[in-house]
């Protein structure tokens, strides 16, 4: 579990990257007073988007449908697709009971 954390932290790091690219084309330079033209910080973006990226979006969405999952009765194919797919990934080996025997 820990390799498939690191993979998607790399992912979600890639992706604030490209959106912070796309931000900075859709947003333009800032003139300062001498009259030099720069591009806009990471702060400066966060605040124009109000700190609504992608990321978080993602997350709040994923979190949402989780939610609705949760609620449904277990006799619904999504919960049971869902509960068979955490079952496979429960346990990474043994459980100390297994480990007595």
């Amino acid at each position: 579990m820990a390799a498939n954390h690191g993979s998607l932290r790399k992912a979600l790091y890639r992706l604030s990257v490209f959106e912070r690219n796309i931000l900075r084309k859709i947003f333009g330079t800032t003139k300062e007073d001498n009259g030099n033209w720069r591009i806009k910080t990471n702060d400066e973006l966060n605040n124009l988007i109000r700190n609504k990226n992608i990321s978080n979006y993602n997350m709040t969405q994923t979190l949402s449908c989780s939610g609705h999952v949760h609620r449904r009765t277990n006799d619904g194919m999504v919960k049971k697709t869902i509960q068979v797919e955490t079952d496979i990934y429960k346990f990474g080996g043994k459980t100390r009971h297994e480990m007595g025997k």
